[in-house]
């Protein structure tokens, strides 16, 4: 799998005011060193989604940006040799290992097929989705929501090989046991090998039926677009990637299930959220 789809966006209002002229997926966390220096680096949310996909393989990626925001991001992710250069004149021993980082992220970077998509009002997960339909073509894709934080993404191999077993699924939701419900879409399954099978999904019901949240990083084939175009505006009346996998399942489509267990992950799109991210991410930087 080459493809990912990363959606940035939504405007971050439960974070204002810091996120009036800076998206919260350039919020910053701590991420673990490559050298041998004891200090963690400080890296925006979208450069740790993007170097953790591209480290597990993928090399085509569509981020669907708002145009308020899309500047701003672009001026952190496009490589800026000026800037390299920049830190060189200073000559400081300190600015050695950030020039390093730089050059690392820019080659990355530059090694993949990058698209840039718009969107000038947000008007849901499954909208901006649906804005990369082009771009995505024929190819099996991850959809990676641009405000989630996963610490390790150690999963993501089995998740992906998991996916791949059963020709006839048509997406693979990343599920996890909750007690606390409340913001999420939830998905009941049924037992099945090597993965459960889902038969019904809600995106944030009032009266949910089971316990397992349905997490913003999804493995989906291209009929997720035709399912997105006949499903009607939901939650918020918006349009929603649950609502579209719910259309799937009413035309027969097997949607399968791949259990993130206990372990850690993190929405940031509340302050006391992004503070836990946050404190949880330089811990997890200093093992």
């Amino acid at each position: 799998m080459k493809t990912a789809v990363i959606t940035t966006a939504g405007l971050g209002t439960r974070l204002l005011t810091t996120t009036k002229a800076s998206p919260k997926t350039l919020l910053p966390l701590y991420d673990k060193t490559f050298d041998k220096t004891p200090e963690p680096l400080l890296k925006p949310l979208i450069e740790i989604i993007f170097e953790n996909l591209y480290d597990n393989g993928f090399r085509r990626f569509c981020f669907i940006v708002s145009t308020k925001n899309k500047k701003s991001i672009l001026n952190h992710m496009l490589p800026d040799y000026e800037y390299i250069e920049l830190l060189k004149k200073r000559n400081n021993k300190f600015d050695t290992r950030f020039i390093k980082a730089l050059k690392i992220f820019y080659k990355k970077f530059e090694n993949c097929e990058v698209k840039w998509i718009s969107q000038s009002t947000p008007m849901g997960f499954g909208h901006a989705l649906l804005t990369s339909r082009k771009f995505v073509g024929n190819d099996t894709f991850l959809l990676h929501a641009g405000d989630a934080y996963f610490p390790d993404y150690s999963f993501l191999k089995n998740f992906i090989s998991n996916s791949q077993k059963n020709k006839k699924i048509t997406a693979t939701l990343l599920l996890q046991y909750k007690k606390s419900l409340k913001g999420f879409g939830i998905a009941q399954t049924k037992r099945s090998n090597p993965l459960d099978i889902v038969f019904h999904v809600a995106e944030k019901p009032k009266k949910p039926k089971s316990n397992m949240v349905i997490l913003p990083v999804y493995i989906l084939k291209p009929n997720i677009f035709d399912a997105l175009k006949k499903t009607n505006l939901g939650y918020n009346n918006e349009l929603q990637v649950t609502d579209a996998i719910s259309t799937l399942m009413n035309w027969n489509h097997q949607i399968s299930a791949y259990n993130f267990k206990t372990h850690k992950w993190f929405d940031i799109g509340t302050t006391r959220q992004y503070y836990r991210a946050l404190n949880y991410s330089f811990k997890n930087a200093l093992k």
